[in-house]
């Protein structure tokens, strides 16, 4: 394999640029993000309808020191998505998309930055489709779905959207587009993309020479492989790089049926136990996990949200795992309860209901236990919710204590280790939040091993304990042979910047400036994103 690849990008043609938006009330929906720090400032505010007009936009100012944050449904939870003075652009607008009839079992969707998983997910059940990364949140824009390689529940069964990306359309720091093919552009590790820009100046772009853990899930940086693939260089940069317009998705046959359940365990070392289990391979069609512990069930309970989504706690619950089954055919609610009810009265079966139930109750979950049969989509609904629950009523606590005090903050681990390590891992996340008197409350995908232990801080100098507890949590992840970024990116948060500095150390750090350099030589994308900004002159 040749150590270069060439690339040719395009030149738009010129358009009227969308006027940009100074009005304070027009920009203030725009200056927030999930990450609950609270609102930014932006120099003004771009809503194009088409990617030419952020193209001309770009073309315009480029060479002017005029930063640009893409952005689209705010959903980061690492601050990337907030404002610091840019000029932010939505991909919003962009809202196109079309089934291609070529590759795969299902075909391919192109679609804009701009279409929302839950639209898109809809749009394809009607044409018997599916978009399998099934990322968490599903008010979420493929833009940033991309930028961030989000993943979710069903990644143990597909992986991360990185998987799913034939193409990706991007808008390059001086408004040319870049159209690139998986495939089409790769070169073996160390070796270089020159991307011909139309004016006849080249972006000599290296690649990394790092190497990553294989997990499940991984967030940490720009992406590294041998050989490597142009395309991989801009799913999870985070907006570094450049602004995705559109991208080319691969799809899968809807599923014939979806079953869910919720069953609950005396502890946490239980459920893990059930976990492996439903994910050995012993029931067949598994493509989530979710974990639940003892903290969570007790503020859900405390505060309401069990009995309003109708969930049970029995007592002595430790630990609730929710998954959702894949059936290999159609099949209607009574024949899915017949299949149970033999199943529960001794009568031997394969299928994976009967072979699920088996399990449940060998685990001894067997009396606390939801089934939610096809085409109750509501109640299915409702049990995703009681897991969502969990990281909104943890967030809601910490902006109450604020007023209190100022300097409480979240502090959320996003790690992920083998799953084999996860008792042990769990452990000593207990352990670290014991020794430091911290409330805490852990959930996340077990089924990964990409759980989310989480600090309720009371106060400036407990979250400053648990941003030094969660750097524990990191550098151990590390030497379990995982990694303490594993979905949610890195953003702008100065204790996941560190987390990245560490775990791959400076050399790493440097090459990913290297690549950055190269193909965003004005540093004009999402300063502050993955590492601090450089400062203007």
């Amino acid at each position: 394999m040749k150590k270069t690849a060439s690339i040719r990008a395009l030149s738009l043609p010129p358009t009227r640029p969308s006027p940009v938006l100074v009005d304070p009330d027009l920009i203030a929906g725009y200056l927030e993000d999930a990450s609950s720090v609270g609102p930014g400032t932006a120099r003004g505010l771009l809503r194009p309808d088409r990617p030419e007009e952020a193209a001309t936009f770009l073309r315009m100012t480029a060479g002017r020191e005029l930063d640009v944050l893409p952005q689209a449904a705010r959903s980061s939870l690492t601050g990337a998505a907030r404002p610091r003075g840019e000029v932010v652009i939505t991909c919003e607008r962009w809202t196109d998309a079309e089934l291609l009839s070529a590759g795969g079992p299902a075909g391919r969707v192109r679609c804009g930055a701009g279409v929302r998983l839950r639209d898109l997910q809809r749009w394809l059940g009607e044409h018997g489709r599916f978009f399998p990364p099934i990322p968490t949140y599903q008010e979420a824009m493929i833009g940033g779905t991309i930028a961030t390689d989000a993943g979710g529940a069903a990644t143990f069964k597909y992986g991360k959207t990185r998987a799913w990306v034939r193409g990706i359309e991007v808008l390059l720091f001086n408004g040319d587009l870049l159209k690139v093919e998986r495939g089409e552009c790769v070169v073996p590790r160390g070796g270089t993309f020159r991307v011909e820009l139309p004016g006849g100046r080249v972006l000599e772009v290296p690649t990394p020479t790092y190497l990553l853990p294989a997990v499940k899930k991984l967030s940490c940086g720009y992406w590294s492989s041998d050989p490597m693939d142009l395309v991989d260089l801009f799913v999870g940069s985070e907006g570094t790089l450049g602004m995705l317009a559109s991208a080319t998705l691969d799809l899968v046959p809807l599923p014939p049926a979806v079953v869910a359940g919720l069953a609950f365990l005396p502890d946490s070392g239980a459920a893990l136990a059930l976990s492996r289990t439903l994910c050995s391979g012993a029931v067949p069609g598994v493509r989530s996990v979710e974990m639940l512990d003892d903290r969570c069930l007790s503020l859900l309970k405390a505060h309401g949200d069990a009995e309003k989504l109708r969930v049970t706690l029995p007592a002595g619950a430790g630990a609730a795992l929710i998954f959702e089954i894949e059936m290999p055919e159609a099949i209607d609610r009574d024949a899915a309860e017949a299949i149970v009810v033999a199943s529960l009265e001794g009568e031997a079966s394969r299928h994976p209901l009967a072979q699920l139930v088996r399990e449940v109750e060998r685990h001894g979950a067997g009396d606390d236990f939801e089934l939610v049969f096809p085409g109750d989509d509501v109640r299915r609904e409702a049990l995703a919710a009681f897991r969502e629950a969990a990281p909104k009523r943890v967030n809601e606590i910490l902006q109450a204590r604020r007023r209190d005090d100022a300097g409480i903050a979240k502090v959320g681990g996003d790690l992920v280790v083998p799953p084999a390590e996860l008792d042990a891992a769990i452990a000593f996340w207990r352990e670290g939040f014991a020794a430091r008197g911290l409330e805490f409350a852990i959930w996340g995908h077990v089924s990964d091993g990409n759980l989310h232990p989480n600090a309720l801080p009371r106060s400036l100098a407990q979250t400053d304990a648990a941003c030094e507890v969660l750097l524990d949590f990191a550098r151990d992840a590390g030497r379990r042979g995982g990694a303490p970024l594993a979905e949610h990116g890195v953003g702008r948060s100065p204790l996941k910047q560190r987390m990245l500095r560490e775990f791959l150390g400076e050399p790493a750090l440097a090459e990913m400036r290297a690549i950055k350099d190269a193909l965003d030589p004005d540093d004009r994308f999402s300063p502050g994103v993955l590492f601090p900004a450089r400062q203007r002159p």
